[in-house]
């Protein structure tokens, strides 16, 4: 059953129509019936086909020169008549168009980025030219808009979902850093937020890297910054974090080995239907004579089509344990089907994860009627 509220339904035939009206304004000459026509089989695409695929025909039909194209586009967006994905195809049509005329999409990136983020669009001149993009993001780090500073992080995460992956910042990770340095104490959540996601991506390839750089904050950061640093390293070292990494537990002030009792771990059931929720329930037991911080995740073993176990942690809670004292927990866990992952009849497993520090399994059985 197609689900309604799917992205891709957010580019749509009236996204189309509603384009095509306000660059007739701006350009006259504009051939709007052709151009929907050509646009009409939207439906049958996923999303980024169907951006690229109006893209593609407001090459076909807007001037052949890509200053006076753009020019007409840039109308569009500064009358305010289009928000948010109903620009994406103007972003689309900038990042395929404009790579050999990189100053002037800059100066339409920039504009643009405060309506719809330029986060995908940025990419393809970095890879281009990442010496000239590193120019305009390093004066952009101290732009007055929070959106366009965003840009600077987001625009240039290496592994951004849905964009193209950045190898230059994979490569050399110390490149971004350095922009991320100029961000990390920005008044904006918005702005951090995506340092911290910048930071996360850089992880999963360069974690030594990532506990340098949070260390060496820590270390220089003013009183009055602080709980900016502490926030992002919480959400920066989650990746780290799930994988019980040592220095990682350690910047957020976590023992690799807490003085716990895992207690009355339990599922609901030893089998479930595909929609079902698995349930389950633990008590965290301290045998410490101090306070203790304990970062709680859950690891369910899924099981793949070669029949075995694919681990996925998940966070659960993160708390302060008191001396001696214990916390029931209990979590329900969905088995909806999701088009990210492919679910497979028979033995599953649930194991729990204290620390980083992996506790035994327990073995449930999916059925799939």
């Amino acid at each position: 059953m197609e689900n309604e509220n799917a992205f891709k339904n957010w580019v749509n035939q009236e996204v189309v129509v509603k384009l095509s009206s306000e660059i007739k304004k701006a350009y006259p000459l504009f051939k709007e019936a052709n151009f929907k026509e050509q646009c009409n089989s939207l439906d049958s695409l996923e999303l980024k086909a169907r951006v690229k695929l109006i893209a593609k025909n407001l090459n076909t039909f807007l001037p052949e020169k890509y200053s006076k194209a753009l020019q007409i586009l840039m109308t569009v967006v500064d009358s305010e008549k289009l928000s948010g994905f109903e620009l994406w195809p103007i972003s689309e049509f900038i990042s395929t168009n404009g790579t050999s005329e990189l100053d002037r999409s800059f100066a339409a990136l920039k504009v643009l980025t405060k309506y719809f983020t330029s986060e995908f669009a940025i990419r393809p001149f970095i890879i281009s030219d990442c010496s000239k993009s590193l120019k305009y993001l390093k004066e952009w780090v101290n732009d007055e808009n929070m959106h366009v500073r965003r840009l600077v992080s987001e625009g240039s995460r290496p592994m951004l979902p849905w964009g193209q992956k950045l190898r230059v910042f994979i490569e050399k990770p110390e490149l971004s850093v350095s922009l991320l340095n100029k961000l990390k104490h920005d008044d904006e959540l918005y702005v951090r937020k995506s340092v911290a996601n910048h930071l996360n991506d850089i992880s999963k390839f360069k974690p030594d890297l990532v506990i340098q750089t949070l260390r060496k904050w820590e270390k220089t950061c003013p009183e009055i910054h602080s709980t900016k640093i502490n926030w992002i390293k919480q959400h920066a070292l989650r990746t780290l974090i799930k994988k019980g990494d040592s220095d990682a537990l350690a910047l957020i002030g976590v023992s690799k080995k807490p003085l716990v009792e895992l207690e009355n771990f339990k599922l609901s059931s030893n089998a479930y239907d595909m929609g079902d929720t698995l349930n389950f329930t633990l008590v965290v037991r301290s045998l410490s004579r101090s306070r203790q911080k304990i970062v709680l995740d859950y690891i369910v073993y899924f099981k793949k089509a070669n029949g075995t176990l694919s681990p996925k942690v998940f966070k659960l809670k993160t708390f302060e344990l008191e001396p001696f004292a214990q916390i029931k927990i209990e979590k329900n866990h969905s088995l909806r089907e999701i088009t990210t992952r492919k679910y497979y009849p028979g033995g599953h497993g649930l194991s729990v994860q204290i620390n980083g520090h992996v506790r035994p399994m327990r073995n449930w059985t999916l059925r799939i009627r």
